[in-house]
């Protein structure tokens, strides 16, 4: 069996597939398999895929199903101790999975070990994730639902913690690994590597460009304060002002699209979690003085809660 398993999964990008199967190739860990999930793909992927001819390289075809599908098919797949995720935008340095898993072969008490990320813009400007002595380790949860840092491509988990944990697939359109990392953070503890980065490339088609504004951050946080045992982990002073804050920040994007009726719901649901902030009120008051003829979507409701999930 490898000692690793990379789950790559991709969607009609097979110019980017290709780079990121190469750059697992390259690495100078070679006790690893590589498992190509392909999520209904109509372009050349499968054919690219399939003549790289490698050994290590596995290929599987599935119906379209979205990045947490994806991620889900490739787990029952894998048959390493470590698991880890490449997106088919993104790509590691050479040394990148042979740094991580020594890290996790030399403390067996962590469950995950997790790096920054350089971000690569289409012009070729680089925002490194964050400085170094950002990093957080231990236990991360507090921290993760305060704001997101751990990126899918930038960790390798140990297998054992995922047994019967998976990504949540009703979040199809966005932050599905942030629920992830905040479920998991629940059950081991992470350990921040700073000696090498995973590098993320944004481009025009990126899923986070195409998806817009969603309320799925806040309906996250929500289920894992109020179903899943957070109010035991989060102090409630913190999780009620955290929950206000991402339920502005929605509120604010639907008022500067001119989307009346959702910012209106929106403040008001940041209000009742946090009613001492006064931009919330200011926020309000702007967004009533937008046109009701030209809200897009007058009819707006906040989504159903999400379903339930273990943790």
């Amino acid at each position: 069996m490898p000692k690793a398993s990379v789950i790559i999964p991709t969607y009609n990008r097979s110019g980017a597939v290709k780079e990121a199967i190469g750059c697992v190739l390259a690495q100078t860990e070679p006790d690893s398999e590589i498992i190509v999930v392909d999520d209904g793909s109509m372009d050349d992927t499968r054919s690219v895929v399939e003549n790289m001819a490698d050994k290590r390289v596995s290929y599987y075809y599935k119906t379209n199903g979205g990045p947490a599908s994806a991620r889900n098919f490739g787990l029952s797949k894998a048959g390493g101790d470590y698991i880890a995720f490449l997106d088919h935008d993104d790509l590691w340095p050479e040394d990148y999975l042979e740094v991580m898993v020594s890290h996790l072969e030399d403390n067996s008490e962590i469950g995950a070990v997790y790096s920054p990320i350089t971000v690569v813009h289409p012009d070729g400007r680089k925002v490194e994730s964050y400085k170094r002595p950002e990093g957080k380790s231990g236990w991360v949860t507090l921290d993760l639902f305060k704001r997101g840092f751990i990126w899918t491509s930038a960790t390798v988990i140990r297998k054992s913690f995922l047994k019967d944990f998976y990504f949540d697939e009703s979040l199809r359109k966005s932050y599905e690994d942030g629920d992830f990392f905040l479920r998991l953070s629940t059950r081991c503890t992470f350990l921040f590597v700073g000696d090498v980065e995973a590098i993320k490339r944004e481009h025009a088609e990126n899923l986070s460009a195409k998806v817009g504004v969603l309320p799925t951050r806040i309906m996250v946080l929500e289920r894992f304060y109020f179903r899943l045992g957070g109010n035991k982990l989060i102090p409630a002073g913190i999780a009620r002002r955290k929950l206000s804050h991402a339920s502005r920040k929605v509120a604010e994007a639907y008022r500067h699209r001119q989307n009346r009726s959702a910012a209106i719901t929106l403040y008001k649901h940041a209000i009742r979690y946090w009613p001492a902030d006064l931009r919330l009120y200011s926020g309000l008051c702007k967004t009533l003085l937008l046109s009701k003829k030209n809200d897009a979507n007058p009819h707006w409701r906040m989504p159903e809660p999400l379903p339930d999930i273990g943790i």
